[in-house]
């Protein structure tokens, strides 16, 4: 199955769109643009969307049982936030003084932890893959596994007991036994692989235990069977989709994040919608999203 019109595009030109989450509580879908330092809120479909300046890059966030404030993987490492009053404090400076690493992707576990990786922007030594992924659980951090570029499609099944993970620029996607106490165990299997130059970027699994993965440069959202087969897709008509997170009242509504970042000219004028939050109605309901219990 091929789906190709979304009910909406919301036109925001965000230079690197990331972490599309709902909130429930605000009826409200939250994101990222990490390049523009920019923290957005949309109550869809009424209200205009709002943005916040951010004191640094934001990779990603997680609601926290306070509405409106969030725990973030910001540039220099952990930091809670409140983006409408302008709150910012770093609790835990993962990549601070590193110039050369920033925080990328990040997603609450099914036990209320939140993970977040580094990621390698300028390599000082060579091309070396220096990314770490992190958890953070009650202001304490602990690096799990190491050795990415850019660590990307971080979430969890159903029942919490399987992992996954990328590399983007491995074009694979890994699926990891979970322990609630260890994290991560053993080695992994690969899950999907994607062509060269489609890269696999932001996951989140539904309520019917599939897998769904936004195509950085293949313009698409692919919907994966828990056995890593294709289900479907959605064609964008852009070519950098980011991030996924189902939304709206009844969790139908596949909310996607999109970039314009490293586009030329040429390829935006072909692309005008490069960078829009895009809106797509299924016949899908997905999981509602972890709050994030240990901050």
């Amino acid at each position: 199955m091929t789906i190709n019109d979304p009910m909406k595009a919301l036109d925001i030109k965000n230079r690197l769109g990331e972490c599309v989450i709902w909130d429930a509580r605000e009826n409200a879908v939250l994101w990222t643009d990490i390049e523009s330092s920019l923290f957005w809120k949309w109550r869809s479909p009424d209200a205009e969307p709002q943005s916040f300046p951010l004191p640094e890059r934001l990779g990603s966030f997680a609601l926290t049982d306070t509405i409106g404030t969030y725990l973030g993987a910001f540039e220099s490492g952990f930091a809670m936030f409140t983006p409408s009053e302008g709150k910012f404090r770093l609790t835990a400076a993962v990549s601070a003084g590193q110039k050369h690493l920033r925080m990328n992707d990040g997603r609450v576990d099914r036990h209320g932890r939140f993970w977040a990786a580094t990621m390698a922007e300028r390599d000082p030594v060579g091309d070396e893959p220096w990314g770490t992924l992190w958890c953070y659980d009650d202001g304490e951090t602990t690096p799990s596994l190491s050795g990415f570029k850019i660590p990307n499609s971080l979430c969890w099944s159903q029942n919490g007991q399987v992992m996954y993970f990328a590399d983007s620029p491995q074009n694979t996607i890994w699926r990891y036994a979970f322990d609630q106490e260890k994290g991560p165990i053993g080695d992994p299997e690969i899950f999907a692989k994607t062509e060269n130059g489609v890269h696999p970027d932001g996951s989140l699994i539904d309520s019917e235990n599939h897998l769904w993965n936004a195509q950085w440069g293949a313009g698409k959202v692919v919907r994966y069977r828990p056995d890593g087969s294709i289900e479907r897709r959605i064609e964008l008509p852009v070519s950098q989709p980011s991030c996924v997170a189902f939304g709206g009242p009844d969790l139908d509504i596949l909310f996607i994040t999109t970039a314009r970042v490293d586009l030329s000219e040429e390829q935006l004028a072909d692309q005008p919608l490069a960078g829009s939050l895009f809106a797509y109605e299924t016949d899908i309901k997905g999981l509602p999203e972890m709050i994030c219990q240990s901050v």
